[in-house]
């Protein structure tokens, strides 16, 4: 068993072993805290006294993720908005208020798509109501790994998407059309600049860029230097916590970051011995385990864009320096692997060294 763990190496028939699956387990998770998060006017990590918002919000302190209800508010402690997160996911009702707290924005969240059930101008007239409506509406969608904006025009009925749903970027230019039918999706029409692609799935989009920076945690550089410099600073750790060392989203979402991003050969793979210290610092990285000159570069380089985004290990509450391994390779199996084995396989490098 131990030599076939080990040809891991090679991704050869990983998702056969069904008993390798059924013997290894993920530890107990420790329960989400409740935190407190400050952030500035772009909805980044900031100080109390340089915020505009602020989240109360059960938090994963070990996979870096919201796990819970949260609520918002504003500077004058207006609740603004509030659902409810599991494990990193929005699920069930989210809603968003006006200052008189009368309701802005109702959506509900499951597998993987969006229901709004309310949705209501400046000027409190209706666009939507009890699930049907038609609306526009701002979105965010990633091209080329950068954050991009657009707007959207479709329609609801009863809670189902129906019509014709009309995607434009912010120079006004059709970027995407979809056809529902009682909320199947008949066809999606994608335009390139010289021609169009019939696809049959859904745009992936999300509603709010306060969502995404809530949830990458991402932080304003002009205050920290990192995310654990936050943390650092803001947050105080349960005295009987433990974690090793952390991602924000957790391990399986930064290996597949770093899988994209590599674009290392399938049934290759390559292995980093990173050095973090005390205060989540990348001290030093090597390759364990190469592939060839090109696909290393690609990866360290990797690595380091990273390097602000790493959370160092935490003992009895308090953080101390380690020294980890991460696995990074590519292809179908590669991701299918991410999915079924726990982090604690991940993260342990005797699985990856012949």
């Amino acid at each position: 068993m131990v030599a076939f763990i080990r040809s891991i190496l090679l991704l050869i028939s990983l998702l056969s072993s069904i008993c390798l699956y059924g013997q290894t387990t993920e530890k107990p998770r420790q329960a989400p805290v409740n935190l407190t998060f400050y952030y500035n006017i772009n909805w980044e990590l900031t100080t109390p006294e340089k915020s505009f918002f602020k989240r109360e919000a059960y938090f994963d302190l070990e996979e870096m993720i919201f796990d819970g209800i949260y609520k918002d508010h504003n500077r004058e402690g207006k609740l603004i908005a509030e659902g409810f997160y599991t494990h990193g996911v929005k699920r069930g009702i989210q809603t968003e208020y006006f200052d008189d707290h009368s309701t802005k924005l109702t959506v509900e969240y499951a597998d993987n798509d969006f229901i709004i059930w309310q949705k209501v101008k400046q000027n409190k007239e209706y666009e939507i109501t009890r699930g049907t409506g038609k609306f526009t509406i701002n979105y965010f969608y990633f091209f080329d790994w950068t954050v991009k904006q657009g707007t959207l025009t479709g329609e609801f009925r009863n809670g189902k998407r129906v019509g014709t749903w009309v995607y434009h970027d912010l120079k006004k230019v059709k970027t995407d059309v979809e056809y529902y039918q009682s909320g199947k999706l008949l066809e999606r029409v994608y335009y390139t600049k010289t021609d169009s692609v019939a696809l049959n799935e859904r745009k992936e989009i999300f509603l709010s860029l306060n969502s995404f920076n809530t949830e990458t945690l991402s932080f304003d550089k002009e205050t920290f230097a990192s995310v654990n410099d936050f943390f650092e600073k803001q947050i105080t750790y349960p005295a009987s916590f433990q974690r090793g060392v952390a991602y924000p989203g957790g391990w399986k979402h930064l290996l597949s970051l770093l899988a994209y991003e590599t674009q290392v050969p399938e049934r290759n793979l390559a292995l980093v011995k990173l050095k973090v210290n005390e205060h989540g610092q990348v001290l030093k990285s090597d390759m364990a385990r190469s592939v060839n000159q090109n696909i290393d570069k690609a990866v360290l380089k990797a690595i380091e864009s990273h390097g602000a985004r790493f959370l160092p290990a935490i003992k009895d509450g308090k953080p101390y320096p380690s020294t980890i391994y991460i696995p990074i390779s590519g292809g179908e199996d590669w991701m299918k692997t991410l999915v079924e084995m726990p982090v604690s396989w991940l993260t342990d490098f005797h699985n990856f060294i012949n």
